[in-house]
């Protein structure tokens, strides 16, 4: 089947009428550039295409809300950007909610986000909440000079003990009240 074939045939799955069904494969085409390829056998597109494809299935009925499972996974990178200037563009017209494992893809797509844990939700928020929450990276410190070392590692320790011992007086401040 061709690319225009199957938004044709889930066009048809979605109830949308004979009279609208071309004006909808057509808009979906455009949304996801891939016009100039409606004509190609699926099996020929690359699978960047492919992703922009099932995209544009989910889209061919005009829906408000779309759901998508991993939709840049296996993707190179210039195909991944593709595909998330695509849903951007769509963000403002459609509730998308996606599932993903990649932060980065999550930040560019999303307003809010929602993190599960072994099948249960941990927290909802804006991804700026959520770093000021959970931190921004990490800290690398690299020393050559091994004195400069042995005076950080002192230091270092110095904080963990002054941590614990104010930790303790606040536990046992606790305690007698």
């Amino acid at each position: 089947m061709t690319v225009r074939e199957h938004l044709l045939f889930y066009a048809r799955v979605k109830g949308i009428g004979p009279h609208l069904e071309e004006d909808m494969v057509d808009k979906a085409l455009d949304n996801v550039l891939l016009k100039k390829f409606a004509e190609f056998r699926v099996r020929e597109l690359s699978g960047g295409m492919k992703r922009r494809l099932s995209v544009a299935i989910s889209i061919v009925a005009d829906p408000k809300i779309i759901y998508l499972d991993e939709p840049t996974t296996g993707l190179d990178p210039e195909s991944r950007r593709q595909l998330w200037d695509i849903l951007c563009s769509l963000k403002g017209s459609k509730a998308i909610i996606i599932t993903t494992h990649s932060m980065e893809e999550a930040d560019v797509l999303c307003n809010r986000i929602a993190i599960v844990n072994q099948g249960i939700l941990r927290c909802v928020a804006p991804q700026v909440r959520l770093k000021s929450l959970y931190g921004g990276g990490y800290h690398l410190e690299i020393n050559c000079v091994k004195e400069r070392y042995l005076q950080m590692q002192q230091k270092q320790q110095k904080r963990k003990q002054r941590k614990a011992k104010k930790k303790e007086a606040q536990e046992q401040a606790q305690q007698q009240s």
